[in-house]
């Protein structure tokens, strides 16, 4: 019954906010039409109907109206804002396509006006809701199942949280819960397997099974059920209290911590109708991800631009100073171990890769890499070339169609990247880069398995703005010449 009175709001809910638009732009248009003959079009009229419409689709299939009580008001106005968006795009599209051109200033004035309207009407919405729910109103009672370090930090977050109008009716606990051993039938005065921490005027009750919730409902007002019981031990237990819970018509929440995995982020997501939990590593700002992508593109295509009459003097020279090919190809391990082909200006001669068994015992980089500082298959013109690593500008090609980024680890070979420790791995889940964290430092040789926690460090700290000041350090680091 709560969810369908939830719906119901719901709906109310969309309506009211499509008139808020449509309201706030019909003032504008009022507003202008004070001062100079402003006549109403019926492109307007079918912008504002469109949007109305629009608005209430989109909210409901992006879930803007689901309960928003425990959630931070600015992702209720990020959301808001995204779905009034494509709305208002549809709503303009509309207008355009079946009754003509709307006037651009004053249509630029009356959907900012709405949108403005909108998110200040949500947000004195929720500031009033909240003041009430801070008093005691408009609450809802919940019901907490699992005594443990969950269930103890939830209940802190809601006392410290008065405004989210929620009040716990008690913490139920179920003998043998903490070992996932659950009998059949068990004094229900077992002691609780926690000693957890609890908010005040919070008392633990211990049931003997699945079968004590019924009671439990049958006597209290619950409104939502909240559990906090460890799954993989508890999985039958839960599956029978979610039967019992469906049965009275009462709403359960769980946590989705069925697996806990260090270092990732998790996120709900649906493959046709089957919900599936994600766990990723990385960002999950998709936001920064597209502007990191556009910084590449407009930085690749600027360099290759600028710098193609100088691109083409060094490959002519490369061409004359040795035989061979002037550009030289190879694959290299990209996202997610994809394989591509990476472009530089050649820098050895043309029988490099088949004398690099011989010079293994040389090899002065620790690990898989290789690296020679004398190495004798370096071309004349190819050591200065690498001295201000010149031979990786064709790279720029690479970056601008997406193979790799400006920024990222440095690529390696198929053999050098699969022969590396399985943790070292995690440096595959960005795409390669032209320059990373690592070759910022002077020391040319620095330790193979620093040169990889650098990677790691690059990932765990991504953002724009430190791909932004790596991009400039790295042009003092390219002026110094250390390269070899």
């Amino acid at each position: 019954m709560l969810y369908h009175n939830v719906r119901v709001l719901a709906h109310a809910a969309s309506v009211i906010d499509a008139t808020v638009v449509c309201a706030a732009a019909s003032l504008v248009w009022w507003l202008a039409g004070l001062d100079e003959a402003v006549p109403w079009t019926p492109a307007l009229s079918v912008l504002l109907l469109t949007f109305a419409a629009a608005f209430m689709l989109i909210g409901g299939r992006m879930r803007l109206y689901h309960p928003w009580r425990t959630e931070s008001l600015w992702r209720e106005l990020l959301a808001l804002s995204e779905a009034t968006a494509y709305a208002l795009g549809l709503g303009t599209l509309a207008a355009t396509v079946l009754v003509g051109q709307l006037p651009g200033p004053l249509l630029a004035a009356m959907l900012g006006a709405g949108w403005l309207a909108l998110m200040a009407f949500r947000a004195s919405t929720r500031w009033l809701l909240r003041r009430l729910r801070s008093r005691g109103d408009d609450y809802r009672v919940w019901l907490v199942v699992g005594h443990n370090s969950r269930s103890a930090e939830l209940m802190a977050d809601i006392r410290a949280n008065p405004q989210y109008g929620v009040r716990i009716a008690a913490l139920l606990d179920v003998a043998g819960a903490s070992t996932g051993r659950v009998p059949s039938t068990s004094s229900s005065h077992s002691p609780p397997p926690h000693h957890v921490p609890l908010p005040d005027g919070v008392d633990v009750q211990t049931l003997a099974d699945a079968e004590g919730l019924r009671a439990v409902l049958s006597m209290q007002v619950i409104d939502e059920v909240v559990i906090t019981l460890p799954v993989r031990s508890c999985y039958d237990l839960i599956q029978d209290m979610l039967r019992i819970c469906s049965q009275a018509g009462i709403s359960v929440k769980l946590l989705p911590e069925a697996f806990v995995v260090p270092e990732s982020s998790r996120h709900l997501a649906t493959i046709g109708r089957t919900p599936v939990l994600t766990h990723y590593s990385g960002t999950g700002h998709y936001g920064q991800l597209l502007l990191k992508r556009l910084i590449d593109m407009l930085g690749a295509a600027a360099g290759l631009l600028l710098l193609s009459p100088l691109l083409l003097l060094l490959l002519l020279a490369v061409r004359l100073g040795s035989p061979g090919p002037a550009l030289f190809r190879q694959t290299r391990t990209g996202l997610h171990g994809r394989p591509f082909t990476m472009l530089k200006i050649r820098t050895m001669f043309v029988d490099a890769e088949a004398r690099k068994t011989e010079l293994s015992d040389l090899n002065e980089r620790d690990g898989t890499a290789f690296k020679l500082k004398d190495d004798p298959r370096i071309t004349p013109i190819g050591r200065r070339l690498r001295k201000f690593h010149i031979d990786e500008l064709p790279q720029l090609w690479n970056v601008l169609v997406g193979d790799m980024s400006l920024v990222g680890p440095r690529p390696l070979p198929v053999r050098e990247a699969t022969g590396n420790e399985w943790w070292q791995r995690r440096r595959l889940t960005v795409p390669p880069g032209l320059t990373c964290l690592w070759q910022l430092k002077d020391d040319p040789v620095i330790p193979f398995q620093q040169w990889m926690r650098m990677d790691m460090d690059y990932i765990d700290r991504w953002s724009v703005w430190l791909d932004l000041k790596i991009i400039v350090q790295t042009f003092g680091t390219l002026v110094r010449g250390r390269g070899w």
